[in-house]
């Protein structure tokens, strides 16, 4: 009997273990066929497609070719269009988190019966449309704007200036807006999950207030900039929105206008194709760079 019994409560075990990877698998089957489908599915076209030849008119031969990449990686153009973009990415993520640290820090720590207020105002900023945001900056930068018409008003200038719109400043403009309230959020929800106790035995320990912020609060929210980070910078180097409608005449030196260029204008689907996984890779390098910065969490 107890053998009979073991025996039977295996196989109940081994019964209950299927039965829920059986629902584990149900579970999560539609969300692998939508990414499966939406993404993994049109990400292996395009990877094949960076590997063949542009016949010209949008029609791809299929020999696999280097060529699309190594044009790519030897073009000065090419090279000063990465520059442009990634070198615009990176100082709209250092920008952001400049400007976003001191006010997550101020409603995590200072804040009290007004922070929920304020991370609700912040959510609220991000409730207009992504295009109705960026022609709100074509109205305050452009010359019939509201820049203009207050240096007009005042005399300082006789005539509209155009030099602050269409140019790679209205993009940094529009893009720190558009990206300052998620670094907000994320810097504020990783500081709101550090114990208060760890700050107070700090100041206990004899840390001042800058000791214990470069020792304790700024480690212990790596995790927050490195997220806030990556998201702006990735976000921001692989927008084409943004540069068609402020960039202007600068539109074609972002890549993602390039590689829209390359499949639909130019019919070079191929060379699109090698630009956007270029692009991908940059992209996996800087995080895992930016991510090794980690480490460092800690007291």
């Amino acid at each position: 009997m107890p053998a009979a019994s073991t025996a039977a409560a295996l196989g109940g075990n081994r019964s209950a273990r299927r039965r829920r990877r059986l629902t584990i698998v149900v579970l999560l089957a539609p969300a692998l066929v939508i990414v499966g489908g939406a993404l993994l599915i049109p990400t292996l076209n395009l990877l094949v497609q960076s590997f063949a030849q542009s016949l010209g008119y949008g029609q791809i031969g299929y020999d696999f070719t280097l060529s699309n990449y190594t044009s790519v990686l030897t073009d000065p153009l090419y090279r000063s269009l990465a520059m442009r973009s990634f070198g615009l990415g990176a100082v709209t993520g250092v920008a952001c988190l400049v400007l976003a640290y001191p006010v997550a820090f101020y409603v995590s720590f200072r804040l009290r019966r007004g922070r929920n207020l304020a991370l609700y105002l912040v959510v609220l900023s991000l409730f207009a449309s992504y295009l109705v945001r960026l022609y709100a900056w074509y109205t305050v930068l452009g010359t019939r704007g509201m820049i203009n018409g207050a240096l007009m008003s005042l005399g300082i200038v006789d005539q509209p200036i155009s030099i602050i719109l269409f140019n790679r400043f209205s993009l940094f403009i529009a893009f720190v807006n558009i990206f300052l309230p998620f670094s907000i959020l994320m810097l504020t929800s990783t500081m709101q999950n550090i114990p208060r106790e760890i700050i107070d035995s700090a100041h206990d320990l004899g840390a001042g207030p800058v000791k214990t912020f470069t020792r304790v609060v700024l480690p212990l929210t790596m995790t927050g900039l490195i997220g806030a980070f990556a998201y702006t910078f990735i976000l921001t180097s692989g927008d084409y929105i943004t540069p068609a409608l402020l960039g202007g005449a600068s539109a074609n030196t972002a890549l993602a206008n390039t590689i829209t260029d390359q499949l639909l204008t130019q019919g070079n689907p191929p060379t699109g194709a090698a630009i956007s996984f270029v692009m991908l890779v940059v992209f996996f390098v800087v995080y895992y760079l930016v991510g090794q910065l980690e480490r460092f969490k800690g007291i």
